[in-house]
């Protein structure tokens, strides 16, 4: 029954953005908890302000501690959809909507893998990994993946991570003349790990 007719699983469904979004907080270690209040105004791209006639008074960003609150308390505007949001389906603020379309784009791949939030995020989740566990690799990836998928991993994901943060270190060094520092390549090649664990399909698409 590969379509589901007789229901007998959940569907596999892709978390709604608010949800993904506060994910990735609670998982980087930024999630402010705080609670009531007024509304957050997360920090948007300059280009997703140009086309407005006082780009300047349209959307003054919260401090980053202010806005990495629950995605409910940010402060949504019918004329300025923070991108992120708009990207990953968020509802039509124009109308009631009793159901949110679902798409697959490739805007939402490549804002889940290159965005400024994710770049950021995934830094802070790197730092955070190397201050539980320090940066024997092993160690990084079975507390990345308890973090993220809430498991440990299997055996092949983590000669596959293995693998690919070797790969990573390989290409630091090769790419740039100035990368001497063996600690900093092994940072930058965790940076490019964390932004894989946040774009693994597990991720936002719980079973």
């Amino acid at each position: 029954d590969p379509e589901n007719r007789l229901l007998w699983r959940f569907p596999y469904t892709r978390l709604e953005v608010e949800v993904i979004r506060d994910s990735i907080l609670a998982v980087s270690g930024r999630l402010n908890r705080k609670m009531f209040g007024p509304s957050i105004l997360p920090e948007v791209q300059p280009a997703a302000l140009e086309g407005h006639p006082d780009p300047d008074e349209i959307w003054k960003a919260s401090e980053e501690a202010e806005a990495s609150r629950r995605t409910i308390y940010a402060f949504i505007k019918r004329l300025m959809i923070i991108p992120m949001l708009e990207v990953l389906d968020f509802c039509d603020t124009s109308r009631s909507s009793a159901k949110r379309a679902v798409t697959s784009t490739a805007p939402q791949a490549l804002t889940l893998f290159n965005g400024d939030f994710i770049t950021r995020q995934s830094h802070y989740f790197t730092e955070r990994l190397i201050h539980e566990v320090g940066l024997d690799f092993d160690k990084l990836i079975e507390r990345a993946y308890r973090l993220t998928l809430c498991r440990p991993p299997t055996r092949h994901e983590r000669e596959s991570m293995l693998d690919f943060l070797r790969r990573e270190m390989e290409a630091s060094l090769w790419e740039s003349t100035k990368v001497n520092d063996r600690e900093e390549v092994r940072r930058a090649a965790l940076h490019q790990m964390c932004r894989v664990m946040f774009n693994l399909n597990e991720f936002v698409y719980p079973d």
